[in-house]
């Protein structure tokens, strides 16, 4: 009997894990230009071409598929939700989009094998850039043309240092869930900010 969608999915998504946990432990322990999909798929024990059925390339093995914002909370903060403020609606979404994209397993070792490694805070960097070009265009949409992209760009280099600060804090209280440290980052950004 086939298996159903839903355990083809979890299956799918553990067998991605497996890799993605693998590309980090190489990553941490030979840096990311130490290692290939070979040795990659050696350690996890699939086929090279297991890999490439999963991710497009040894970037996306290490960091994940790039973030993307979700349509609907898009055009719902497009619309000046979900509460009005614009720092608070900021924050929601990209906390959704974090959510949507990684596990409080997985984070901590994401976060170790691209401060190693100098070649991976590129790869991050760009990502965020291309998030933050995202990210500006919703503000000047919800805001009207008049609101300053430096604002918008500033909003959003905020929103990463809270992000990053609450990296720091699951690193540092790893039994917690990541998304009590971005909650407990935000109160204190906007204490700091009040």
């Amino acid at each position: 009997m086939p298996a159903t969608p839903n355990r083809r999915q979890a299956k799918r998504h553990q067998t991605a894990q497996r890799l993605q946990q693998c590309a980090l432990r190489l990553t941490l322990d030979k840096g990311y230009d130490g290692w290939t999909v070979d040795d990659l798929a050696e350690e996890a024990g699939v086929s090279r071409r297991t890999v490439f059925n999963y991710f497009d390339g040894k970037a996306e093995i290490v960091l994940g598929p790039p973030l993307y914002l979700d349509r609907e909370q898009a055009e719902v903060f497009v619309a000046g939700g979900p509460t009005g403020n614009l720092l608070a609606d900021a924050l929601a979404l990209a906390a959704d989009m974090i959510a949507a994209h990684t596990t409080d397993e997985m984070f901590s070792a994401s976060r170790n094998a691209i401060l190693s490694d100098v070649v991976l805070i590129k790869l991050v960097h760009e990502r965020f850039t291309a998030i933050t070009d995202e990210f500006v265009d919703l503000m000047q949409q919800r805001e009207g043309d008049a609101f300053n992209p430096a604002r918008a760009r500033l909003l959003t280099n905020l929103v990463v240092a809270i992000f990053d600060n609450a990296a720091e804090r699951a690193e540092a209280q790893p039994d917690r869930p990541f998304s009590e440290h971005f909650h407990d980052a935000v109160i204190d950004a906007r204490a700091v900010l009040s």
